[in-house]
């Protein structure tokens, strides 16, 4: 037993000796890739990955031979390598291994908006897919992802650093690329989960299956279903969670007595909400087409164009909010209205509930203020629900 937790880094050493060693399997022309997946206060999760034979999928997608291929960077759930190629000096490679998501789908999906939306609007890479890569990622759980490098800077980044009359700009134009996704056409029948594509006859068709981005399971034929569904996941893990205790002890048992009894006291208005093809990781930092729910399950990356970022809930508001609130709304008026509407606003109530309710881990070293202030929005939040509700 350890008398102390390892730092990343040193777990990351771990793995690579680990893997470096042998142990599973000899490494002879291969090279390793590793990804952080999940971080909590006591454990790390890599993923990691052989780089081989990158020549035969760039060339199976592309036609291209490779020249070179350097790590790019780490997301949340995939590893990017930039690719470059002999025929085309001007065209650089993404290719990403991904554990999560079928790239066929996203494949498609991408294939779907370039030719459906504006690029202006909602601009897409172009996306190469691997032929034979949906029945590779169903027997090996890894699949490969290839796409054209748009050259730019992260948002994320320079956002902060605007002047207020460049966020009104930038706003705008995230509120219409907000819509156009809005407006993809869903099957007919609305279920609430995941959006799967598929090309069949070269056309791409679109169906519902379950929600895997908030591993809330099967798709829901109504919003106050998967509202039930939405809560009761981070109070799960609320039970299970270490080093929160401070909270937990103040409203665990709270919740539990909510979740379990007052969860369908949830109004019927909520049902009148638009479901919607939704982003479901379209902040500053990421566009990834994933799902269909209620559109105003979008708040919380909607209002990153507003707030400060902050490690646990909403951070302050920038300068003059209000005014990039109305100029993203004005931007879209038809959904304007919905914001306004009595429906949205109680969906909010009980979204914005399973939104806070599990807080993140405190760090130890901070002072009493900054203890009372990082978990204020979950506790406001969370005690005006129990009080409005209970």
């Amino acid at each position: 037993m350890l008398d102390e937790f390892m730092t990343q880094d040193e777990a990351m050493s771990a793995l690579l000796a680990s893997v470096f060693s042998g142990a599973i399997g000899s490494l002879k022309g291969k090279g390793v890739g590793y990804a952080l997946i999940e971080a909590t206060p006591t454990t790390f999760s890599y993923l990691s990955y052989y780089l081989k034979q990158l020549t035969e999928a760039i060339f199976a997608a592309t036609g291209h031979h490779l020249t070179s291929s350097t790590r790019f960077t780490d997301g949340a759930l995939s590893i990017s390598y930039r690719v470059t190629v002999q025929e085309r000096s001007d065209v650089v490679y993404v290719l990403q291994p991904r554990h999560h998501g079928s790239v066929a789908s996203m494949d498609a999906f991408m294939t779907l908006i370039l030719s459906k939306v504006n690029s202006q609007v909602l601009p897409v890479p172009p996306a190469y897919p691997i032929p034979g890569e949906k029945k590779r990622q169903e027997a090996t759980g890894m699949g490969r992802k290839i796409t054209r490098l748009i050259l730019g800077v992260i948002a994320s980044s320079v956002y902060p650093r605007l002047t207020h009359e460049e966020r009104l700009i930038f706003v705008r134009k995230m509120a219409l690329a907000f819509q156009a996704c809005w407006r993809i056409q869903l099957p007919e029948d609305y279920l609430i989960g995941e959006l799967i594509a598929a090309t069949t006859d070269g056309r791409v068709v679109l169906k519902i299956g379950p929600d895997r981005h908030c591993s809330l399971s099967s798709p829901f034929r109504s919003i106050r279903e998967y509202l039930r569904a939405y809560i009761r996941s981070p109070f799960l893990a609320l039970e299970k969670q270490q080093g929160v205790e401070d909270y937990k002890e103040r409203f665990l048992e709270r919740i539990k007595d909510f979740v379990e009894n007052r969860m369908r006291n949830i109004p019927a208005i909520v049902e009148d909400v638009p479901i919607v093809a939704m982003h479901a990781d379209m902040g500053l930092h990421n566009v990834i087409f994933v799902s269909s729910a209620p559109y105003a399950s979008l708040h919380r990356i909607i209002e990153t164009l507003f707030r400060k970022l902050v490690p646990n809930g909403f951070g302050l508001e920038y300068s003059h909010a209000e005014e990039l609130r109305e100029a993203f709304w004005n931007a879209i008026p038809e959904w304007e209205r919905w914001n306004r509407s009595e429906a949205a606003r109680v969906f909010l109530d009980w979204y914005r509930f399973g939104l806070f309710t599990k807080p993140e881990w405190r760090p130890r070293d901070l002072s009493e203020d900054e203890k009372q202030q990082f978990w204020c929005e979950n506790i406001r939040v969370v005690e005006g629900i129990l009080k409005k509700y209970s």
